[in-house]
């Protein structure tokens, strides 16, 4: 999968090219999104397309995936704010 780079152009003409289609359609999905959801479903679906499953041969459980996803993007969330707060000194 590859995600497209605005190298020397426009964001907003990106965003205005893509704002009609579903958020799961756009070439940049699911990198705008904060639901651990979207990661999951995005994380099964290339996996499948690579031939990965679970040890037991079915495909690779999405919910278990998104509660994987919640935590890896909590820490980054929580990462972000205790170096902002060490930062501004608050």
């Amino acid at each position: 999968m590859s995600y497209p780079i605005i190298l020397n152009g426009d964001h907003a003409e990106f965003e205005q090219e893509h704002a009609d289609m579903k958020p799961e359609d756009r070439p940049d999905w699911p990198l705008p999104s904060f639901d651990a959801r979207d990661w999951a479903k995005a994380f099964c679906k290339t996996a499948a397309k690579l031939g990965y499953e679970h040890h037991e041969g079915h495909p690779i459980d999405e919910e278990w995936m998104a509660t994987w996803f919640a935590n890896a993007l909590m820490r980054g969330w929580d990462e972000h704010a205790a170096r902002s707060a060490a930062s501004t000194g608050v």
